[in-house]
């Protein structure tokens, strides 16, 4: 008995010195809400519960390992689910949020795998929103080009980059960050088919915050469905915390290059915003973007016509019930030439209005 009790100890002395160095976490986030959206549709408005209106609903696994010397080991898995249907996001990918390993040191970090691309990085940054609320939980990343690996369902917008190298600038650099990302295509004989490539540079001091951002992918000749016109955004933006109010800019120049009958992309988009706390637990979001797409109809000069404006503004509010716990609502609302068919519309010239409204739980 005093020998087998001797083992265990000993197994178990052997186990916390085996796994001192490691830290796993569980984490996630369960939000779902109301969504009322008119887009144009002949059917009219549809009112249903949405999930991941504030934030993209997930759960997590991530990692390190203390490898000595300020090197460490980390790795991420995060999948998306559908709190409304129990299905999984991202095209039911099982970890379509994230999955990456990589090493981390003085050096700043490189991850390898699957993650968000440098821009739509950017705008998890600045967009007031967060990436969320509006535009069917994508905020005002989803009126910008943010670059992503293209995909059965989604060209040039899938926000996400597949098969990629990831560096980021370690956090001593007086304010100064970057990150870094290449895609390979992975597609043999060509190593720029469906390659998809970004980079963020910024500077943080006090309450200002300034940055670049640029996204490119490349056009593919045929893709899953269809010809994918490669694109190329350049992006700046700017913000200051006042403490009664933070007002944040945004600037993007879009081109791209014309594939088969699809016509070349020229687009500027500009937004102007504000967050302005209440109190300590609540406060409320409001902005105005401009999209100007001078980009053609058509590659048949003698018919075509430019795509045109479109123009949205947004208000929104959270409150805080708890540290990780919130209500939030929003309203956005789209105005558009005949030509054009942002925010969702179901058929071009449409006006979009949108109201949700839910909870959101992170764990």
């Amino acid at each position: 008995m005093k020998k087998s009790l001797l083992a265990l100890a000993l197994m178990g002395a052997f186990s916390g010195a085996a796994f001192a160095q490691s830290s796993v976490v569980i984490y996630g986030i369960a939000d779902a809400g109301f969504q009322s959206l008119d887009n144009g549709a002949a059917a009219g408005k549809t009112s249903k519960i949405q999930s991941g209106q504030e934030s993209g609903s997930r759960i997590g696994f991530k990692g390190t390992e203390d490898l000595g010397g300020g090197l460490k080991a980390n790795f991420v898995l995060e999948q998306g689910l559908n709190l409304d249907d129990g299905s999984s996001g991202q095209g039911n990918r099982t970890f379509g949020r994230r999955s990456t390993v990589g090493l981390a040191g003085d050096f700043g970090a490189v991850d390898l795998g699957r993650d968000k691309t440098p821009t739509f990085k950017f705008f998890d940054n600045f967009d007031p929103y967060v990436s969320g609320f509006i535009n069917s939980g994508n905020g005002l990343s989803s009126l910008y080009f943010i670059g992503g690996t293209p995909t059965a369902s989604t060209s040039n917008s899938s926000g996400r980059i597949n098969n990629a190298i990831i560096y980021y600038t370690p956090g001593n650099l007086n304010g100064f960050y970057g990150v870094g990302a290449y895609g390979f295509g992975e597609v043999a004989g060509n190593n720029s088919i469906g390659r998809s490539m970004g980079l963020n540079a910024g500077y943080k001091a006090a309450g200002l915050d300034v940055g670049y951002s640029y996204a490119k992918d490349t056009s593919q000749a045929t893709a899953l469905t269809g010809p994918v016109v490669g694109k190329n955004g350049n992006t700046i933006a700017a913000s200051y915390d006042f403490g009664v109010v933070k007002p944040v800019v945004i600037f993007q120049k879009v081109k791209g290059n014309s594939v088969g009958t699809i016509p070349a992309v020229d687009q500027k988009i500009f937004t102007i915003g504000a967050t302005a706390p209440i109190d300590a637990s609540s406060k409320v979001i409001a902005t105005y973007t401009k999209i100007k797409d001078s980009s053609l109809t058509s590659t048949n000069l003698a018919v075509a016509q430019t795509v045109g404006d479109a123009k949205q503004f947004s208000i929104g509010y959270q409150y805080a019930l708890s540290k990780r716990t919130d209500l939030y609502a929003a309203y956005a609302g789209t105005t558009q030439d005949v030509n054009s068919q942002k925010a969702g519309a179901a058929v071009a010239g449409a006006d979009v209005k949108e109201l949700t409204f839910g909870i959101r739980h992170l764990f």
